[in-house]
């Protein structure tokens, strides 16, 4: 899988769960909960909803990793071989 591929999942993704964030206009380096309303709870869903997509596991301990879009690519792409 390349990294777009996985930007437009992960991307997908926020959208499923934080239908009203700015995605377009989505600083990659920042923190979601630090662009638009993302609480613990959709940031758990937001991992489950990875995990499932991708077939993969997430370790709890890695899912800081996934805050922001560039922490996501990196690490999916590191988790996926890409």
């Amino acid at each position: 899988m390349t990294k777009d591929e996985i930007r437009s999942i992960t991307l997908e993704v926020l959208g499923q769960i934080a239908p009203d964030a700015d995605l377009d206009n989505l600083d990659p380096a920042k923190s979601f909960r630090d662009q638009f309303e993302f609480d613990s709870v959709d940031y758990l869903n937001f991992v489950l909803t990875l995990e499932k997509r991708l077939e993969i596991k997430i370790p709890e301990i890695e899912c800081p990793r996934l805050a922001s879009l560039d922490g996501c690519i990196t690490y999916l792409a590191d988790k996926l071989g890409s």
